[in-house]
């Protein structure tokens, strides 16, 4: 057991000093390095550019380097945006195929009265438009994502 003590105390020690031997030799790097010179910079040789150069270089904006749009990536993107178009006019045309159907199930109810009747009738007019629409807007989208399914990937 003293032994155990012993060799904790030992290693306690060791770990302070050692700490302590590594903040003096920071403290001695840095200062080391505040008393050096700085090394000397060697310029290429040439003719002297004016000053007005200069000046008007440093008043130029630096633009970034454009990267190059790789093809394949823009059509891999436009794909998957043209698929995700179909979705979601997919969804759309359903739904309102849907309210059609309950507008339609609406007007045929047995129990009805004539100004509900024409209020559901112009509802089911409107609704039909747009189903009408959205099923013109599914199929122009159906059509480029199909033709360019057809003629693939630019070659690069």
């Amino acid at each position: 057991m003293e032994a155990m003590r012993a060799f904790l105390v030992i290693l306690l020690v060791a770990v302070s000093v050692h700490a302590q031997s590594l903040a003096d030799a920071a403290r001695k790097e840095r200062e080391r390095r505040a008393h050096l010179k700085p090394a000397p910079v060697i310029q290429a040789e040439g003719a002297p550019s004016p000053a007005g150069a200069k000046a008007e270089e440093g008043k130029k904006p630096e633009e970034p380097p454009k990267t190059p749009v790789d093809p394949v990536k823009e059509y891999n993107d436009l794909l998957q945006k043209l698929r995700a178009r179909v979705m979601v006019l997919q969804d759309d045309e359903a739904a309102t195929q849907l309210q059609v159907n309950d507008l339609t199930n609406q007007i045929n109810a047995p129990v009805v009265d004539q100004a509900t009747k024409d209020q559901t009738l112009a509802l089911l007019g409107d609704a039909r438009q747009k189903l009408a629409a959205v099923r013109l807007e599914l199929d122009q989208t159906r059509k480029t994502l199909d033709t360019m399914q057809l003629q693939g990937p630019p070659k690069k």
